[in-house]
């Protein structure tokens, strides 16, 4: 594979140069919030065991694919390392983290680069034992959610699994033990979480009245009177459906077909006695996860597995994009949702389950690139 061919030959040109001695590398994202605050977030990369989930150390709150994982898979067979870091987050209501990593960052600038999404980065190396120590310890005892990176994470897992069958005795502390993360708070300001949308496609003689019509067996449906054609008016179809994030099971419809958006809200009386929503209260009341059950299998009749597998769904984080590209009739409907709020992230992981795809998108984004480790099934991290 042409990407294990250019990591050798990085390391051999000198492009790419090993840490001679063990750090941690903390890390600061600056960015301007969607209020137009200018917000930092703090954390660190580090070398994390792994753990199956059933052992409740390192939680997952998303389901995964199984082509992404395939795909990643043969990117670190190829590869042997770890190139973008899991976001991995844990609790700290103290506050004791920003005091660590205030002593963990007090060495010149390792690097600093601005990326193509306007979030300014910052790097530091931290090789102070007693740093290291201190963060160490601050985190050893806490449960880890994974927030992005479920795919790169399970995918390590059955990495590690291969290398002990392929090769039986091998170290029990040694590098494919570890993967490549950025901890950080859950508290921390700079810790931001947006929606990602729904568009469907492929709908065999999709009409709006049927569909609003299967709809109203558990949902109310409100039109809105604005025109979403002009930039006003999907600005405030978009607000309208901000009044209810974290207040009621709700998101936005808006159809080609009639070029029109709805708020669709789950009610009260709605009988979900027949609906097929998991049996975890938390989870099944998250926004996407009516979405998915009730509105894209009850109503339209895409089975799981055909969402699973992406046939009829895409998905696009941006809310304009999602509205326009429906009105362009490229779409004929899609469903705009709010962000996921994180007690909710914590409470499915921590009850062991797992949310449909795409339910949440952590931001600012990581960086491939500033800080990689090799997979040394031979060598302690």
């Amino acid at each position: 594979m042409r990407a294990g061919e250019s990591w050798r030959s990085w390391l051999a040109q000198g492009i790419l140069k090993r840490d001679p001695a063990p750090a941690l590398y903390p890390l600061e994202q600056s960015f301007w919030a969607p209020d137009g605050r200018n917000l930092k977030r703090r954390g660190v990369m580090a070398a994390v065991r792994l753990h199956e989930f059933k052992e409740g150390i390192i939680l997952p709150h998303e389901k995964t694919l199984v082509a992404p994982k395939a795909d990643r898979l043969e990117l670190i067979k190829a590869v042997k390392a770890n190139l973008s870091p899991i976001l991995g987050l844990y609790r700290d209501e103290a506050g004791a983290t920003e005091r660590a990593l205030d002593a963990a960052s007090t060495a010149e600038l390792a690097a600093e680069a601005d990326s193509d999404d306007g979030v300014h980065h910052r790097l530091w190396r931290c090789g102070d034992p007693a740093a290291i120590r201190t963060l160490q310890e601050l985190i050893a005892q806490q449960r880890i959610f994974i927030a992005d990176g479920h795919h790169r994470y399970e995918t390590a897992l059955v990495y590690r699994r291969l290398l002990e069958e392929q090769t039986p005795g091998l170290p029990a502390d040694s590098g494919h033990h570890y993967i490549l993360m950025f901890l950080c708070p859950m508290s921390d300001p700079g810790l931001f979480l947006f929606a990602t949308h729904r568009l469907l496609y492929g709908l065999k003689d999709f009409r709006v009245a049927p569909f609003l019509e299967g709809l109203s067996r558990w949902f109310t449906v409100e039109t809105l009177p604005e025109d979403i054609r002009r930039p006003a008016g999907r600005a405030w179809a978009i607000s309208k459906l901000g009044e209810h994030a974290d207040k009621s099971t709700a998101f936005l419809v808006v159809t080609a077909e009639d070029q029109r958006a709805r708020i669709v809200t789950l009610r009260d009386d709605a009988d979900l006695s027949d609906a097929e929503l998991p049996k975890n209260q938390t989870l099944a009341m998250l926004d996407v996860t009516v979405l998915h059950s009730l509105v894209l299998q009850h109503v339209l009749g895409l089975s799981p597995q055909t969402q699973e597998k992406q046939e009829n769904v895409t998905y696009v984080r941006d809310a304009g994009e999602a509205v326009n590209r429906v009105l362009s009739g490229e779409h004929p409907i899609g469903f705009l949702v709010n962000p996921t709020p994180m007690w909710q992230v914590e409470a499915v992981g921590e009850a062991g389950e797992t949310m449909p795809q795409k339910s949440t998108l952590f931001y600012p984004r990581l960086q491939s690139g500033l800080v990689m480790r090799d997979v040394n099934p031979r060598e302690r991290p």
